[in-house]
């Protein structure tokens, strides 16, 4: 007898802690909903709205690890954040985990950043890793990437490939990515550029060269030792208000620095970074690459004038009005050569980021 009153006060004291730990819970719940409509007050339904659909979403991504794009999405006008934003991106590839990108505060982005996105999409897809993400709120940013294939192409599926075509054919974006040094590639997007700006089709002094001197150094430099391990990206848009074309190339290398600072001691480039530097008393990448557009270090490692090889002939492209506003990032180093201006940056780039344009106003022939 005794047993068993003994039992039910176990059961009801039991059951008394379910019903504390039960209307705790409830408790905390209604608290928590009474905090989110305080904290709502006085908001706008339109931003209520947006807020819970945030909720939701991250519900349904909850694994996911979420990642902000800058506000300013652009390598040429804010490369700093936005190569915060690559890296972080690069820190969860390395760990093959989900990510979500979350475009939703972009107000302004530029073509190569859009490469960028398109670039890491399919890193991710083609080695069996999610990536997803939002529409900006701005529907002029919306626009741009539906126009440049990012949405189209976030629901497909990749494989491992040596070339990848992203582009659409009712848009002014073309996105191609290669292993090799493609000139009939380059070929057909310079007859079709020039179409575009002259109307018909023009020999473009010098962006041929443009081409080929980026994909062979891709080819070389991408992985130390490596020759032809990486993808180069190329993209091409057509700004019909402007008339103008402008092109993104990007390669997810080691860089130029970090090539340099790489080579066996067979190369002809061998130690060529602590010569220039103690020839020309120059101590960061911003002051380098000045000096390599300029040929100062192909003429130190060789003792020979460049001769348009590389990214100097790239540069010297520019000068001659072959192409237009020429803009390069590699590693921290950052160059507008156009104004002289060169600058060190807080992150670094893994790759070389190359942004060019072409106009009437370039050499061309019929």
């Amino acid at each position: 007898m005794n047993r068993i009153v003994k039992q039910s006060t176990q059961w009801k004291e039991m059951q008394k802690r379910r019903d504390q730990k039960s209307f705790r819970r409830k408790y905390r719940s209604k608290e928590k909903k009474r905090l989110a409509r305080k904290a709502l007050q006085g908001i706008n339904e339109t931003v209520q709205k947006e807020i819970n659909n945030r909720k939701k979403l991250e519900l349904n991504f909850v694994d996911y690890k979420w990642i902000t794009a800058p506000v300013d999405f652009s390598l040429i006008n804010n490369p700093e954040e936005t190569l915060i934003f690559i890296s972080e991106i690069d820190e969860y590839y390395k760990k093959r985990k989900k990510v979500f990108i979350n475009l939703s505060k972009v107000k302004t982005i530029g073509h190569g950043a859009i490469v960028v996105l398109l670039a890491k999409m399919v890193q991710f897809k083609s080695n069996n890793i999610k990536f997803n993400g939002n529409f900006p709120k701005d529907e002029s940013i919306q626009q741009i990437l539906k126009e440049s294939g990012f949405f189209k192409n976030l629901f497909k599926e990749f494989e491992i490939q040596d070339s990848y075509d992203l582009s659409s054919a009712n848009n002014s974006i073309y996105t191609h990515a290669q292993k090799n040094v493609n000139p009939e590639l380059s070929d057909e997007i310079i007859r079709n550029a020039s179409k575009l700006i002259w109307g018909s089709e023009r020999r473009c002094l010098g962006l041929q060269r443009v081409f080929l001197e980026l994909m062979q150094n891709t080819n070389n430099h991408a992985t130390i030792g490596k020759s032809g391990e990486k993808h180069w990206w190329a993209s091409v848009n057509y700004k019909k208000e402007e008339n103008k074309v402008c092109f993104s190339f990007i390669d997810f290398g080691v860089g130029i620095f970090e090539s340099l600072s790489n080579k066996k001691s067979d190369s002809k480039f061998y130690g060529v970074i602590d010569k220039v530097k103690n020839l020309f008393s120059k101590s960061d990448n911003a002051e380098l690459l000045k000096l390599l557009l300029n040929g100062e270090i192909h003429q130190t490692a060789t003792g020979k004038y460049y001769r348009g090889k590389g990214l100097p002939g790239v540069f010297e492209a520019n000068v001659k009005n072959n192409i237009s506003n020429l803009i390069i990032i590699s590693n921290d180093a950052y160059a507008n050569p156009a104004i002289d201006f060169y600058k060190l940056l807080n992150k670094n780039l893994s790759g070389v980021f190359i942004y060019w344009e072409l106009n009437e106003q370039n050499k061309n022939l019929k």
